[in-house]
């Protein structure tokens, strides 16, 4: 079977085109649909908002796109446990909707909120600046179902926040890439929404005086949520817009409370850092910097964008490696997540030994670098995934037992897989 030339039958990212879309309303209808489609010898892709599609490896199997947008009721929310149960086409903006009418929230970050839904979020694992201080997305889900290349509806976790029995398909699934099942429905921890929130931005002349004051943050009388470290480039991109002073590095620090005690850490911070020249968005006039940071996230400015995982104190050292002038650069600081856009029109191949570079440093401190955004022709070569890691063997393994056909995104995510 080849792939088709054509798009009608729609996209499935790195320029691979889908046989067809199957659109499935119901879960039975998603299910018959995954027996049907596998019964032709058709590879599975599934798809929500397609705000990821380039992510990851070449799809390498000709087969059909199945969107799950239409899978995006509320099946519970019962307000007072703190916890909904939705379908995973859920947006992420129309699930905050939901929420805020009971003054909730999910502790999520994601750019284009009103694209991305909830298991797309999930399957790749997608965090943004709060997770510092909010946790991770596997932090948050204690229930799934799924659709397996079988056709079989499983499910795993419950509504209850302590329920630990059985295998943990919740955190197995997320960040899994689709590559096990096909997610339909999610229950989430919920949060009241905080009184106040205010953001902090204080911009350096240079990284050597920017350091002490990231460090003051580790012994801090403060709880921040996010702690973001951008270089020049990296605070135009998120700062410039909204009238914030822009110097080679600029440190970030938001926080999320009753109002008394986010005024108090205001006030706070700025005695610990002892710096006057100091920005504070406060209330709703720190959404637009909150949602530009998120959207950094996903900023495409030139060929390709790198994630690279450290040690928190590593973060600092990390970046003075990478060259400013050609990388805008967002560091999730507290959580030793650093983020790199390629700038300009510099050719591929002038990144490729920068790319080399930093993930050798990052694996020597432990870590390891991906591409999250890499042209189709160089993924192969520059290594979207990383440098190959033992634990790979075992996502192989679960892979097998889940989806022995091997038919759900097959190339998109690491080793075989």
């Amino acid at each position: 079977m080849t792939w088709p030339e054509s798009p009608l039958g729609g996209r499935l990212g790195d320029g691979r085109f889908a046989i067809a879309t199957d659109r499935p309303e119901t879960v039975d209808a998603l299910r018959q649909a995954v027996v049907a489609r596998v019964g032709e010898g058709l590879a599975l892709y599934p798809q929500g908002g397609a705000t990821a599609l380039d992510y990851g490896g070449v799809p390498r199997a000709p087969g059909i796109a199945l969107d799950t947008r239409s899978l995006n009721q509320v099946i519970d929310y019962p307000a007072a446990d703190m916890t909904i149960t939705v379908e995973a086409g859920i947006t992420l903006g129309m699930l905050r909707s939901v929420l805020a009418a009971e003054k909730q929230r999910v502790q999520l970050d994601a750019p284009h909120p009103d694209r991305a839904t909830l298991g797309g979020v999930f399957a790749t694992n997608t965090r943004g600046p709060r997770s510092f201080g909010l946790g991770r997305p596997r932090d948050q889900v204690i229930g799934v179902s799924f659709v397996t290349s079988e056709g079989n509806l499983v499910k795993g976790g419950g509504r209850v926040v302590k329920n630990v029995a059985g295998y943990d398909f919740p955190r197995l699934l997320t960040g899994s890439m689709g590559t096990l099942g096909i997610l339909t429905q999610l229950t989430l921890k919920v949060r009241p929404i905080p009184e106040s929130s205010a953001l902090v931005w204080v911009p350096f002349t240079s990284l050597d005086s920017a350091a002490p004051a990231l460090d003051r943050l580790n012994i801090s009388a403060t709880r921040p949520v996010a702690v973001e470290l951008l270089n020049r480039l990296g605070s135009r991109l998120a700062g410039e817009a909204l009238g914030l002073p822009i110097e080679d590095w600029t440190l970030v620090a938001g926080f999320e409370d009753n109002t008394e005690s986010v005024e108090w850490q205001v006030n706070r911070l700025m005695i610990e850092l002892g710096r006057t020249n100091i920005v504070i968005r406060e209330g709703t006039s720190s959404d637009p910097l909150w949602s530009a940071l998120t959207e950094l996230q996903a900023a495409e400015v030139g060929p390709l964008s790198f994630v690279a995982n450290l040690r928190p104190s590593s973060v600092v050292s990390f970046v003075k490696e990478v060259d400013s002038s050609r990388w805008a650069l967002q560091a999730h600081a507290g959580n030793g997540i650093v983020r790199g856009h390629a700038t300009g029109t510099s050719e591929l191949e002038g990144f490729a030994p920068d790319v080399a570079r930093l993930r050798a440093l990052a694996v020597r401190d432990g870590g390891n670098l991906i591409l999250s955004r890499c042209p189709t022709e160089a993924k192969a070569e520059l290594g979207v995934w990383g440098e190959p890691r033992a634990d790979w063997n075992i996502a192989e393994r679960i892979k097998k037992t889940l989806d022995p056909a091997g038919v759900l995104n097959p190339g998109r995510f690491v080793g075989t897989i």
